[in-house]
């Protein structure tokens, strides 16, 4: 009996690339609406309209530029994050929340370290040139995403969220490989290491902390919390749904287009 071999049908094929591509987007989208969403809840009032509009944008993408240092690591600090958090809230009758972000920084800064000293193979090496490019992109990203609020009648940062987060995404895979030639060799890996697990401790905490002050508020032992819960709440779901739509339609026109896979 002679074997067949049934060749893949390239538009099938090409569909899956296209719709998985749409959906990373679209999680970076999520990713990137919700840090803008909480950076905007935490600053507004201490800063003016325009500043707070730039500086959730420039926050955001910075933070979710460091998410993308090293996949592998945020990984690694999420999950121990939450082992860590699963411990805290085991048992504890005298629960408050505000101790989550803490917790997740801890864990974060311990398991970076250590991953940034002992993985030689990683790309964590090169991750302080990716915040810097996400900080740039952040800056252009904010400055295109303000400009329809002048024109149209809708809230800022829903202009923000659906503008900046593709055009924040955009430019950062345009920058990137210029800023990693250039500005890779600033901080050893383990301190890069650090310095991103850190930052994903942290916000996995502040996550969790929002998702569980949101179920019960009265967990949250400062009116300073709650009011933050609650400004988050009112306006996290336009922002963040707007963010993915836009970064999915972004990321199928670039499948269409055949551009090549972001591989840094």
């Amino acid at each position: 009996m002679s074997a067949h071999t049934i060749d893949p049908n390239p538009r099938l094929m090409h569909l899956e690339q296209t719709v998985l591509r749409g959906a990373i987007w679209a999680i970076v989208g999520v990713v990137f609406g919700f840090l803008f969403v909480v950076l905007s809840a935490y600053l507004d009032g201490i800063v003016s309209p325009p500043l707070l509009l730039l500086a959730s944008t420039v926050g955001a993408s910075g933070i979710t530029a460091l998410f993308y240092a090293s996949m592998r690591l945020t990984v690694m600090v999420a999950n121990f994050t939450f082992i860590a958090m699963v411990f805290y809230t085991w048992g504890n009758t005298q629960l408050t929340l505000e101790p989550l972000i803490y917790i997740g920084a801890v864990v974060g800064l311990v398991v970076g370290t250590i991953y940034g000293a002992k993985e030689r193979r990683s790309r964590i090496f090169c991750a302080e040139a990716k915040i810097v490019a996400g900080l740039f992109s952040g800056v252009l990203a904010a400055l295109v995403g303000y400009l329809p609020g002048l024109v149209f009648n809708a809230p800022a940062h829903l202009w923000a969220a659906v503008i900046g987060a593709p055009a924040a995404i955009l430019m950062y895979v345009t920058t990137a490989h210029w800023f990693v030639d250039r500005c890779h060799r600033f901080l050893p890996p383990i301190v890069n290491g650090g310095l991103v697990g850190t930052g994903v401790g942290a916000v996995t905490g502040l996550l969790f902390m929002i998702m569980a002050g949101t179920l019960d508020p009265a967990l949250l032992g400062k009116p300073y919390h709650l009011a933050l819960v609650e400004h988050v709440g009112s306006i996290w779901l336009s922002a963040v749904g707007g963010a993915a739509a836009a970064c999915f339609l972004v990321g199928v026109l670039r499948s269409l287009l055949r551009v090549r896979w972001y591989n840094l």
